[in-house]
């Protein structure tokens, strides 16, 4: 199988990306080298709406078109629409960060003529540059699946077989705008943050389960504490599904923090966590987001693996019990919860602390 760049010249790329926002923070590696390799070539970025404002300003790409599958793209006539504005974009070729079988049948029903991608989901008869996934990326960090994707179909020097890649190449990180920066403490004075001292968000939840969420009462404890003895401001952040954890958490405290959970659109929550001094989460698209934004995370693994899907960057640290049955990947723990029972709440508070004085 020949390069994609041997192929000839792409000078209009289409990127298929991932559906879920910790994917896609971990796919920006592989979107900031497709960029480095192909500085002179249109990349157009296609996503579903609930992720598409990480892209917002993005560097790495030169549009960002919905796939709105709720909306005017929703049903049979909708995939039409999308395949006849693919196929009018002029794109050359075609790069599937996503598995699924759609997204190459999508790009072969407009005609692009170059479809690459791994080859999974029975698709593998529709991309004309279909690759097996390395075994060795079972013990790597999910941002390898795609960086090496994009490596192989490149032609470059794989990051898989340098002796100590750099851990540069393969950080992901997030941009602000400043006016955006400006417009979300400026919603969070309004909301009552003073920001008198030192702000904590904490985003309790997990879209996947109960089995990656460390326990409510533990979080007020911790969440209490600091506001005690370190003058914390604090807020919490998720989904509109995510709320009763929330509320739980605050039935439990004696001071009520502010409760934001299914109140921010994604980019106010991106602009939100980059006014935070500490970030505490569980497994969770927020705990990538914070740690792309360089926020200091302290991030609480149970249930699944801290080497494929932990947050990267200096600023990240991870406390994991390591248990004899962690990671399972369930979404709910048939037996005891004990990889998240074992978290401490001194522990917590006192990484917690360690964290805010090291910040400043």
């Amino acid at each position: 199988m020949k390069a994609l760049l041997e192929t000839g010249q792409v000078r209009r790329l289409l990127i298929r990306g991932t559906n879920w926002v910790g994917d896609s923070v971990m796919a920006i590696p592989a979107l900031r080298e497709v960029r480095r390799l192909l500085p002179r070539t249109h990349i157009t970025l296609l996503v579903l709406p609930w992720v598409s404002d990480i892209y917002q300003g993005s560097p790495w790409v030169d549009a960002v078109w919905l796939y709105d599958r709720k909306g005017r793209h929703a049903g049979a006539a909708g995939r039409i629409r999308l395949i006849r504005s693919l196929a009018q974009g002029g794109f050359d070729a075609a790069l599937l960060l996503q598995n699924a079988f759609e997204a190459a049948l999508l790009t072969r029903l407009a005609g692009i003529p170059l479809r690459a991608g791994y080859r999974r989901d029975a698709r593998g008869w529709l991309l004309t540059h279909a690759v097996s996934i390395d075994p060795r990326l079972e013990a790597r960090h999910q941002t390898y699946y795609y960086l090496d994707l994009v490596e192989r179909l490149l032609g470059r020097k794989r990051t898989l077989d340098a002796p100590s890649p750099a851990q540069e190449k393969t950080t992901p990180e997030l941009s602000l705008r400043p006016e955006d920066h400006t417009l979300a403490r400026q919603r969070l004075e309004q909301e009552g943050v003073g920001f008198r001292g030192k702000v904590v968000g904490v985003h309790p939840g997990a879209a996947y389960g109960s089995a990656k969420r460390w326990i409510g009462d533990r979080y007020a404890q911790v969440l209490d504490r600091l506001t005690q003895t370190q003058g914390a401001e604090v807020i919490l952040f998720g989904s509109r599904q995510e709320r009763p954890i929330a509320e739980s958490i605050c039935g439990h405290m004696a001071a009520r923090p502010l409760v934001l959970s299914g109140r921010t659109s994604l980019s106010e929550l991106i602009a939100m966590i980059a006014c935070c001094d500490l970030f505490i989460t569980n497994d969770s698209g927020p705990m990538h987001l914070a740690a792309a934004l360089g926020i200091p995370t302290l991030a609480l693994f149970g249930s699944t693996d801290q080497v494929a899907t932990g947050p990267l960057g200096s600023a990240a640290i991870v406390l994991n019990k390591n248990v004899e049955c962690s990671p399972c990947l369930l979404r709910e723990c048939p037996i005891d919860h004990r990889c998240m029972t074992r978290i401490t709440v001194e522990e917590v508070f006192q990484e917690a602390v360690r964290m805010l004085r090291a910040g400043g």
